[in-house]
Parts: C-alpha cells; sequence; structure tokens
C-alpha cells in the first residue's frame, strides 16, 4: 500500500518553480494521495486549482488557520461558509488555537475555532487541529462544543506525554506525526508508540519540517518514508506494516477513495 501523507501544503508558493516533478519524486517514493489544509482565504483557490488537475491523488479542506485570524477573520470565515456549500471537502482545517506568535487576537481565534468545529458537526466532516502553546485552551474548547459527532486529527502533534493522553481522550481523533519525531532534540520519540496504531497518521507540513536526513532542507511529500520508517522503528514495527496501517487510517477518516 502507497503512504498518504495527510498534510502538506504543495499548493504554496516555494512549489511553483518544480512542482510537476516535486509530485513525480512523491510517487517515486511510494506516496499516493494527499490532503491539502487550506490556511485562509487567499490559499484557498490555489489548492482548489492544484486539486482540480489531480483529482485521485489531492484533496481539499477549507478552513481559517489560527494564525491567520486577525481584524478581518469573520469576513474570511464568511467567505469560506459560502465556499462549503459550493464543492465537497474532505474536512475543516486546518483550524485551532495558536498562542506561540501571538496573543493579541485569542479571544478571536476560539471564536473562530468554535465556529468552524460547528460546520464539522453539521456536515459531518472531520477536522484538521492546529494546536501550539494552546491545548488547554483546545481541550476546554472540545469539551465546551460538546459535539459528539466530531471527529479528527491533532496534526503535528508536538505536546508533552501528559497532552498526548488527554488528547486521545477524545476518542474519535487521530494523532498526526511528522519529521519533528525524528529531530535529535525531540522527546516526542519517547512517548509516540503509546498511540494507538489505528489512531495514528503520517504527514509531512511541508514544506515544512524536513524529517532527518533531510532536516534543514524544503520539505516535500517524498521525504514521508523517512518519517514513517523512523515510526515504525518506535513501534517496533516493519516499515510496510505501518504504511499499511496509517494509510488505512487516512483513508478511513478522510473518506478518501482508493487509489
Amino acid at each position: 500500500m502507497q503512504l498518504i501523507d495527510s498534510h502538506t501544503h504543495i499548493y504554496g508558493e516555494e512549489f511553483d518553480e518544480d512542482r510537476d516533478e516535486m509530485l513525480a519524486r512523491a510517487a517515486e517514493a511510494g506516496v499516493g494521495q494527499m490532503v491539502l489544509p487550506n490556511v485562509d482565504a487567499a490559499s484557498y483557490p490555489r489548492i482548489l486549482d492544484l486539486c482540480a488537475a489531480h483529482p485521485d491523488r489531492l484533496f481539499p479542506t477549507i478552513g481559517l488557520h489560527p494564525t491567520y485570524v486577525k481584524e478581518d477573520y469573520t469576513s474570511q470565515l464568511d467567505y469560506m461558509e459560502r465556499e462549503l456549500s459550493q464543492r465537497p471537502h474532505v474536512a475543516i482545517g486546518e483550524i485551532g488555537l495558536d498562542y506561540y506568535w501571538d496573543t493579541t487576537y485569542q479571544r478571536e481565534q476560539i471564536e473562530a475555532f468554535e465556529r468552524q468545529l460547528h460546520w464539522a458537526a453539521k456536515l459531518d466532516i472531520p477536522v484538521i487541529l492546529h494546536i501550539r502553546e494552546a491545548f488547554a485552551d483546545a481541550f476546554e474548547t472540545l469539551r465546551r462544543v460538546n459535539l459528539p459527532q466530531l471527529r479528527g486529527v491533532f496534526h503535528s502533534f508536538t505536546g508533552t506525554r501528559e497532552e498526548l493522553e488527554e488528547a486521545l481522550s477524545f476518542l474519535s481523533f487521530y494523532v498526526g506525526i511528522n519529521g519533528v519525531v525524528t529531530f535529535k532534540n525531540s522527546t516526542l520519540k519517547e512517548y509516540v508508540a503509546s498511540i494507538p496504531l489505528e489512531r495514528l497518521l503520517l504527514e509531512t507540513d511541508a514544506p515544512y519540517l524536513a524529517p532527518v536526513p533531510k532536516r534543514g532542507k524544503r520539505n516535500e511529500p517524498a521525504f514521508l518514508p523517512h518519517t514513517a520508517s523512523f515510526v515504525a522503528s518506535c513501534y517496533e514495527l516493519t516499515d510496510d506494516t505501518l504504511i499499511t496501517k496509517t494509510s488505512e487510517n487516512a483513508r478511513r477518516l478522510f473518506a478518501l477513495p482508493e487509489y
């Protein structure tokens, strides 16, 4: 079975010079399908164009990333809500809370997060959660909205062992792991195998967070096998077993077609 990159920003301008070649490299590396998370209104048309050109491999989401929540956040959300009714999306995302860079719009981030969670529940599609330095508020928000049908993934998980345990208490949520787990200074490798295998997803978050031995380079989906192999060793599994399971998980969560 081929790998599925459950979170990749290959629509970004970082790939404008070699996008076709990059996609070819991904296929050669055994990475078939990819989920393209939206970040704001400006990025959305780029995602649609790219997914339309590769409908069997690339799948769009829609959502307002927390670091893009600014003065115009309500108009951005209004735009996205209109677009939601125009075509299918495999998820709402990436959405959530990020207090790492700036907390100026903390209240607005929470309001945007709640609104988008309700979209996902109403449409019965998953959410892709971006949570950074904000797990306490994110967990509290998820409990407060009290949407039993809600499901999704904690993308690019880099929290503590205790935060992982709390994330796993949301039983309809998966945990997305990327190249960070391979970094020398990351403690995630010590407890990543406590994620139940049936709730594990793999991702690149390209162009960011390239795994060892590609660290420092522009990340791309072709690098995902490095992360897969590292995580497989943490679980004491073969690469093929881990790839099969995580791809099944991604296909199930995002309702992706066979490829």
